[in-house]
């Protein structure tokens, strides 16, 4: 599929661009097990990612720099917004819903000022990617707060939620620097490479722990509202008083 650089760079870019079939390949193969909105959500995340992955190649391909600006800054906008209702889907307290949707709306706004009228669709939109991430990453860690708090027993790490949290502040985390400096650095010849190495090498992890994810059992309802209800009543009444 990378028909130019060294060989071991085409085989870890290629190895990061068909690492995304296997978690689609497990959800298929599990799907009576994944029957929870929130999985549902990154299957259908996961089925973008692989359709951006082709138009990125074809792209680049036919060398078509403004197309390939303007779908990376929309796969920005999608990514986080399939994050966002992941996000709304795992988390029961109503008032951080209502905090993920305005936070929602705001970064869509922004991303479309800093698209069309900062970078007027000639940069790559580092400010957007980075404000992504840390948007990501904070509700990632407010996640797993809100499990490390509100479970009983050790084994939270046996949800599918979990796995795709850790996914995420994995990858994010791993790549936040990387994005941030990609549209100043972006053309040169050696931040390239090592930017297309350290991203794959990061996709590659993110795609596993989402394989894992999908081979998790769902949480029944009853367990699920039953692990949240006494958080979901001291942090309203903490946000009240």
């Amino acid at each position: 599929m990378v028909q130019n650089g060294p060989a071991i760079l085409n085989t870890i870019l290629n190895i990061s661009s068909f690492s995304l079939i296997f978690p689609l390949v497990f959800f298929l193969l599990f799907k009576k097990n994944n029957k929870e909105k929130t999985v549902r959500v990154i299957f259908f995340y996961i089925l973008y990612c692989i359709l951006n992955e082709a138009l990125g190649y074809y792209l680049q391909g036919e060398h078509l720099i403004n197309p390939f600006i303007f779908f990376l800054a929309l796969f920005t906008v999608l990514e986080f917004s399939f994050f966002c209702l992941f996000f709304y889907y795992a988390i029961s307290i109503v008032v951080i819903k209502k905090i993920v949707l305005f936070t929602w709306l705001g970064f869509f706004i922004f991303s479309c000022i800093d698209f069309f009228y900062i970078n007027k669709m000639g940069a790559l939109g580092s400010v957007s990617i980075g404000i992504e991430s840390i948007l990501i990453i904070i509700m990632c860690v407010y996640y797993l707060y809100v499990q490390i708090r509100g479970s009983n027993n050790l084994f939270v790490y046996s949800t599918s939620n979990f796995w795709i949290i850790i996914s995420f502040l994995i990858y994010l985390s791993g790549t936040f620097f990387l994005y941030i400096m990609a549209d100043k650095m972006f053309y040169n010849e050696t931040y390239r490479v090592q930017y297309n190495i350290i991203n794959s090498a990061f996709n590659i992890i993110k795609n596993i722990l989402l394989s894992v994810a999908m081979l998790m059992k769902p949480v029944s309802a009853n367990n699920h509202d039953k692990r949240y209800r006494d958080l979901d009543d001291s942090f309203s009444y903490q946000l009240k008083n």
